[in-house]
């Protein structure tokens, strides 16, 4: 079963009927924009990079973030679309793809 979120929740039922779930994180992380981020490690960083997050400025501006612990990291959404992080998104999510079918598979 998964929630409305990007990691797998497993449901429990408990003797009463209730249900219980269980979120699963995986440790995911940019390789480029996470590999020199102080918080890159498991006490600091439990969610990882799981998407873009779009958010709205006080200027009125459409902000990007990568991370939840770094609103640094956010960019504009013109400038994040030239920037290289969409294709460091799109090579980490094929990359996991590969390693998940070839378990799956193999």
């Amino acid at each position: 079963m998964t929630t409305a979120t990007p990691h797998p929740c497993t449901a429990y039922r408990l003797p009463d009927g209730r249900r219980v779930f269980f979120k699963q994180i995986r440790p995911v992380r940019l390789p480029v924009t996470c590999a020199g981020c102080r918080f890159n490690n498991s006490t600091d960083c439990q969610e990882g990079f799981y998407g873009v997050r779009l958010y709205y400025d006080r200027t009125g501006r459409y902000q990007v973030g990568v991370c939840i612990q770094r609103m640094d990291l956010c960019m504009p959404l013109d400038e994040i679309v030239t920037s290289p992080k969409p294709a460091e998104i799109l090579a980490l999510r094929e990359a996991e793809y590969q390693r998940l079918t070839a378990r799956l598979c193999g």
